[in-house]
This record gives structure tokens, sequence and C-alpha cells, in this order.
């Protein structure tokens, strides 16, 4: 009975009386259980953050990171980036900030919500605000208009607090001062450099120490768990036969599609552009303005224009092409050129337009307008659609099909190879991408998640289903210490080199300390070199790297002093020594005052409104819903 109803999901009225059942279910049956629970994520102080408000900032965020990843992207990773409580952190930060703007009596007006509506891009036409358009786009997406406005009025509200509490940070004359100094403060040091590698040769190796440096480093030698797969690809192509497309399903998918079939207004139009330099003086700038009228007259007397591009034009793009830009619709080009463009008719030659790259004459080839692209236009692109929709879905039942039959054990893995292309992955751990198949991520997931000594799972892509069972498993396992002792020595060998070239830059600071920098150099036969001067405030210590902590130290000593640790910057163990420290000349403070102190600020604003959010935070009543939050 179940193996029916599963064989039989994807049928619309079987979905129909299902959902009826669920919906019965969920109403009579749910509710009782629920209303004895609370009905909200989370409540700060008195303001309840609901499940669906909660799952649209879930959604959104998840979308974020998808389109971050793109194809690397899987439901594993969720979790792993911990999504879940991002997204209800921020719901609890907002709504924190909205009660903060309530006790501030920070409220956004309506001029201002209607400001920013009109500013959206989307919402323009032409470089105005439509109304049509506005509403056209919000009933796309399912979004009416009230939705819209109050969900800008508070992402302004939102805005506006997070302003009042930024500016409340302010940044003195004493802490600019302090940054120029920092800024322009250089030191210039002498090093000795003691490299690991060089102390390899004196590193013993014994039975015991190798044991006991492998016991306590084993977990890095873990090898993970590894799978590989076999599968069948069940694809559309085999089942576009079985297919039948009615009129009536290709005139309801039109219309439900309507949106996608429309043409944007557009122009083909042909330009020859000569270019005027940033620097030009009015007298260069005129000498080139009637260098472009001479070309306009010539194609008025009956020149070919696209001759002339390929000649005279200084647009490298369209040159050789005799200037052709090809169609392009509105908002591709800078305005000025646009706005010429879309009103010449086919054929005409503007008089010359100045841009910022110089002045262009336009030659208009043709103008078309935007339109509805009628049924007949793309009914065949729409029966493919359905077609291979269809056939999607008949793969899937197949597949589906083929799979209760393993569970049944009607057939085998065996039996399947004879009928159909059985395919086997090479062995992959959890992170490894498997190539050659779709959704590549979601088909190594879902070999992970399998049993090894089950009949299989299925996946679907838009390439049709996959059929995958588990091939071959390997545990993660640490192999044994003689399996892996070359790689195990080799580490051992480095760690050791590194310790000794720290014990001897530790020896040789005391010894300069004690005798002095040179005389230390001297008696240990080494060679000290000294860095060009560099600031306590960003970039590397030259001939070293990157390194604060060397740095910060090496700013606290007094010129002769030598350090008092030694520091490792990229495997190598500095000894150090301040030579001298160069104070900033002051007169330019003045000229630099106000571009740090922008700098600071925006700095500090930040840093301000972090903890005063954080202090909200700490001072609200927060209660989560975790038993309503894994849901």
């Amino acid at each position: 009975m179940l193996n029916q109803i599963r064989k039989n999901v994807r049928n619309p009225y079987v979905q129909a009386v299902l959902g009826l059942i669920i919906l019965v279910f969920i109403f009579f049956f749910g509710w009782g259980v629920r209303s004895q629970k609370a009905t909200y994520v989370a409540k700060v102080n008195d303001t309840e953050i609901d499940l669906a408000t909660y799952q649209r900032a879930y959604g959104n965020l998840t979308d974020l990171y998808r389109k971050a990843y793109g194809d690397r992207w899987n439901a594993r990773m969720a979790k792993e980036l911990g999504l879940a409580r991002r997204a209800l952190d921020q719901l609890i930060d907002q709504t924190l900030l909205l009660q903060e703007a309530d006790r501030r009596d920070i409220e956004v007006t309506d001029e201002e919500l209607a400001a920013a509506i009109q500013a959206v891009g989307a919402f323009q036409e032409g470089g105005r605000f439509s109304k049509q358009r506005y509403l056209q786009i919000l009933d796309a997406n399912r979004i009416t208009p009230l939705e819209y406005e109050e969900s800008t009025r508070r992402e302004l509200l939102l805005r506006k607090v997070e302003q009042a509490i930024r500016s409340q940070a302010q940044v003195t004359d004493a802490e600019v001062e302090a940054e120029y100094r920092d800024r322009n403060t250089k030191a210039r040091i002498a090093f000795v450099a003691f490299r690991p590698e060089a102390f390899e040769a004196d590193v013993q190796v014994t039975d015991e120490a190798l044991a006991d440096f492998y016991e306590a480093q084993k977990e890095q030698y873990r090898t993970p768990e590894r799978r590989s797969a076999r599968y069948i690809l069940f694809g559309p192509e085999a089942f576009e036969k079985d297919v039948e497309v009615t009129d009536a399903e290709i005139e309801q998918e039109y219309n439900w599609r309507a949106g996608e079939f429309t043409v944007a207004e557009a122009v083909r139009a042909r330009h020859i552009l000569l270019k005027v330099p940033p620097n030009a003086d009015a007298a260069k700038e005129k000498e080139i303005r009637e260098r472009i009228e001479k070309l306009r007259k010539q194609i008025q007397d009956g020149a070919d224009f696209a001759e002339l591009a390929k000649k005279y034009s200084e647009d490298p793009g369209s040159k050789d092409r005799g200037g052709d830009l090809g169609y392009f619709e509105r908002g591709k080009m800078v305005p000025e050129f646009e706005k010429v463009a879309f009103e010449l008719e086919p054929g005409q030659v503007s008089e010359p337009v100045k841009t910022a790259f110089g002045y262009h004459l336009i030659l208009v080839e043709d103008h078309r307008q935007a339109r509805q692209q009628p049924l007949e236009e793309v009914r065949d692109r729409i029966e493919q659609d359905i077609r291979r929709r269809k056939a999607l879905e008949l793969a899937f039942t197949a597949a589906d099909n083929t799979l209760m039959d393993l569970e049944d054990g009607k057939v085998t893995w065996d039996d399947l190879a004879k009928e159909h292309e059985v395919k086997t992955t090479g062995l992959v751990t959890k992170t490894d991408r498997i190539p050659g198949v779709a959704k590549p991520d979601e088909f190594r997931d879902l070999l992970f998640s399998t049993d090894p000594d089950g009949p299989g799972e299925i996946l679907e892509t838009p390439q049709g289903t996959y059929l995958i069972a588990v091939a071959e498993a390997k545990p993660a396992e640490i192999p044994p210490l003689e399996a892996i002792r070359d790689r195990v020595e080799a580490a051992y060998r480095k760690a050791q080199a590194s310790r000794l070239a720290r014990e001897k830059a530790a020896q040789f600071l005391a010894e300069a300390r004690e005798k002095g920098w040179d005389e230390a150099v001297k008696e240990r036969s080494l060679t000290a070199e000294t860095t060009q001067p560099f600031a306590k405030k960003g970039g590397a210590v030259p001939k070293i790297g990157w390194s604060p902590e060397l740095k910060e130290a090496v700013f606290g000593l007094e010129p002769g002093q030598v350090a008092g640790e030694p520091f490792e910057v990229n495997g190598v163990v500095y000894a150090v020594r301040l030579v001298e420290r160069i104070e900033p000349d002051m007169s330019g403070l003045e000229e630099a005052r106000e571009r740090i102190r922008k700098e600071l600020l925006s700095k500090k604003q930040g840093e301000y409104f972090d903890e005063y959010l954080k202090r909200l935070r700490a001072e609200a009543e927060i209660e989560i819903n975790e038993d309503l939050l894994r849901l």
C-alpha cells in the first residue's frame, strides 16, 4: 500500500488529496498541541518574532550565501555556517533597534518613504518613477504595495536609528594627533635570521621520541571516510517520446509566464567617437568639435557612415565593425548618448553629442519598440519547456519505481546493469567534488548520507534523476605509525628544527644583552642585516614580512635595545634590535587632520554602534523558543 502511494505521489489528484488530508490533520490535531506552546521564535522585551518572519529572514540569508557560493553551495554548509542562529540574531538586533527608535521618537515621514521608493531604479522608466511599472513589478513578485511600503519604511527607520547611534561617537584632536604619530613614526631594526632548515641535521630521531610525537599528533594523520558511488542517470531524453503537450497546456503556460515574453524597447545604432583628452583646453576641444562636424558634413554629402567609422573612430570596441553597437536597451549607455539615440528616427544622423568620452556622431539603424511577444512567436519554446518538464517527471517516476523494486528485492544492481548504464565514481571524501555529475555537491552529500548496505537513494537534477547507491565505503582511520613513518619523521624533524632555531635565537639575544649586539654577532659568526625604515601602522616589515607582534615589540624599545624574545615570521625565527626610531614631522598634521579624523570617525562609529547594540542585548529580556526554532 505504501509503495503504491509513493509511486503515484506525483499525480496531481493524489497531491490534492494528500494536501487536504495534511491540512485537516494540522488544523484539527496539530493546533491542539501547538496552542499549549509559545507561537513565537523569540521574544525581545515585549515584542514577539513570529515563525513566518524568522523563516523569511532565514530564507533571505540562505539565498544570499547560495548566490555567493554558486555551485559549491549545499544544505550542509547552511548548518556549518550557523545561518539559522545568524538569521535569528539579525531579527533580534533589528527588534532592539526599532525599540530604540521608539524610545528616541525617531520616525520616517511619508515624504521620506515616497522619495526612497521613487529613487529605486527598477521602478523607473526613462529616469523617472513609473507607478505602473512599480505596481507591475510588485504584482509579479506577489507583493502588495502596502507590504512593500511597510518593509521599506522599516528599513529606512533602521538606517535612521543606526545613524543616530553612530553619530554619538566623536574623535578628539588628541586622538587625531596620536594616529598621525603612529602612522608616521618609523623604525629601523637590525635582525639575525635563524632558519629552521639549517638545524635539521642536528635533529636526532629515536624510535621512542618519534612514537611520542606520533601519539601527540596522530589526529592530524587521520584519513577521512571515503566512499564511491554507483549510479544510473534517468535522463529526460529517453521519455520525451512518451510525452503529449496540448494546446490548452501551452496557452496556460504562456499566461503564467507572460512577463517572460516581453521584448524591451531597444535601438540599433552605429557611432563615430573622437576622444577629448581629460586635460584638453578650450582650443583643443574646439578643434575636435570641428573635426567631428566635418565628418557629419561628409555623411550628409553621401559618405558611408561605417567606412568613416572604420577610418576615424577612436572607439576600439566598435571601430573595426564600422561603429556598430548592435541593439541596446535603455540604461546601457551614458545618459547623454542614450537620450539622443532613442530620440532619432531610423536613418537619422545626430548632431555632435558630447559625453565624458568625447564627441560622438550617432546613426540609428533601427528602433525596436517594447512589445509583448504573441503566443505563436514563442509556442515552440513553450512546448519544448513543457515537454522537457513532463519528461523529467517521467524520469523521476522511473528512478523512484526502480528504487522501490530494489527495496522490495525484485531486482538487484547486477540486474539493472543489464538494462541501464551503471557508472561508478572514484573514492571521494565529504569535501571532494565529484566530476561529471549534475549538482556534484548534493550528489556527494547524498552519497555520504546513504546507508552503505541499503539499495540507494534518488536525486533530482535539471539533467534528470540519479539513482545512487554506495559502491564502496572506507571508514575514517588513523594509520599505524609504521605505515606513515616517513611523513611523521619529516614532521618531527621540522618541528624539532624550529624548536632548535628558537633556542639558538633566544641564546643569541641573551648574549647580545650581556655583551652587546655587534659582539654577539661576531662571536657566533652570524650575519646581521638592517631594514629600511618602516611605519608602526600598515605594511610588512622590510626583509621579514607581516608581523604585528614584532612591530608592537619594536616600537616599545629604545634605540639600541634588544628585543626580549625571538619572533617567528613565515617559518623563520628572528632576533631583532632597534637601531633607530624616526619621529614624525608634525608640520604635516594640519594638512592630514581632517582626512585622518574622517577615517577614525568611520571606524569609531562602527565600533560604538556594535558596542551599543551589545549593551541593548545585555539589558534586554530575550526569550528564545528553541523547540520552534528547530522546526
